[in-house]
């Protein structure tokens, strides 16, 4: 029976050098080369920090690999030879400068979480959608403007994040996973949007939606088909007309929790006992007084009002 073997390989500070040479990468750093010598044995490669330019093709060599982590690299591109990895199941390639992925990205069928957190991606291949077992997708801090319509296809996805793409077309994304029914989380926060589309009414199995450090003005009142909605992040909308937003939240039965700080209120809106049904609020770093603070507890009992604790982000 063969013995598998879990090896991390951690460079701090360190560079882990490569010759290039006709679009071959070649490992030149000794414990990288030892890392491809065990091939069937190895299951967990990582390797954070360490100025790596490009994975070499003999990856595919590695079948048992399961996890891949490779944070904080120099990383423009995968080897096609990536999809032959057919055990992986966790791949996070944070803070690299990937500017798109290989088609084979689809056959890496048993992958469940796949970070891509600050890269440079414009687009993302439609084989995708071929990613059936994948619950984690982190798209935050990069350029995408469209999701290829197969995102919709990734039917077990659950949680799918998007911060920081500024150029994000927010009502294409809504229509496009409209149908993706295990999707809970949806993070949205810091792309410059003014202007929530009413699409958002058809991702209908969101219990998490993120919007905070947006330019936001008012919420659609199509919203309220988030019938399982329990929370709500609104933080830093210093825009937002929250006498009408607060009315149609009031609406929203399934809300437990909102998220409302960081928006320069100096008093609350006159209508906020509407949200008494929720259970807590969060309005630090607001400039509300104490007093106004305490007045509006005694009114809403049954509401926990939050000013201090997790910040928006």
């Amino acid at each position: 029976m063969t013995r598998f073997t879990s090896i991390s390989i951690l460079v701090f500070g360190i560079s882990l050098l490569y010759a290039c040479t006709n679009n071959e990468c070649i490992p030149t750093n000794k414990d990288f080369k030892e890392a491809l010598s065990k091939k069937e044995e190895l299951i967990e490669l990582n390797i954070q920090n360490s100025d790596i330019a490009c994975l070499p093709r003999e990856i595919a060599e590695l079948k048992n690999l399961r996890l891949i982590l490779l944070k904080s690299n120099l990383l423009t591109e995968l080897p096609h030879e990536i999809g032959k990895l057919k055990k992986l199941e966790r791949i996070s390639l944070m803070d690299n400068n990937i500017s798109h992925l290989p088609l084979s990205i689809g056959n890496l069928k048993n992958l469940n979480h796949l970070d891509l957190d600050i890269n440079k991606l414009k687009s993302l291949p439609p084989s995708i959608g071929m990613l059936d077992a994948v619950t984690y997708f982190n798209l935050n801090e990069n350029n995408l403007a469209k999701l290829p319509s197969e995102i919709g296809d990734m039917n077990s996805l659950e949680e799918l994040y998007l911060l920081g793409n500024k150029t994000l077309e927010v009502k294409d994304l809504c229509f496009k996973i409209r149908k993706s029914k295990r999707l809970r989380k949806l993070y949205l926060s810091e792309i410059d949007m003014k202007i929530l589309p009413k699409e958002i009414g058809l991702v209908t199995g969101l219990k998490e939606l993120f919007l905070s450090s947006n330019k936001l003005k008012s919420l659609p009142t199509e919203i309220i088909q988030l019938k399982k909605l329990e929370y709500l992040n609104l933080g830093n909308n210093p825009q937002l007309d929250w006498t009408t937003s607060i009315r149609i939240l009031s609406k929203m039965k399934s809300l437990k929790e909102l998220y409302i700080g960081e928006n320069q209120l100096k008093h609350f809106p006159s209508n906020f006992i509407l949200l008494a049904e929720i259970d807590k609020i969060h309005i630090l770093n607001n400039e509300i007084s104490k007093e106004e603070i305490d007045e509006m507890r005694k009114l809403m009992p049954n509401t926990t009002i939050l000013i201090e604790g997790f910040t928006q982000r």
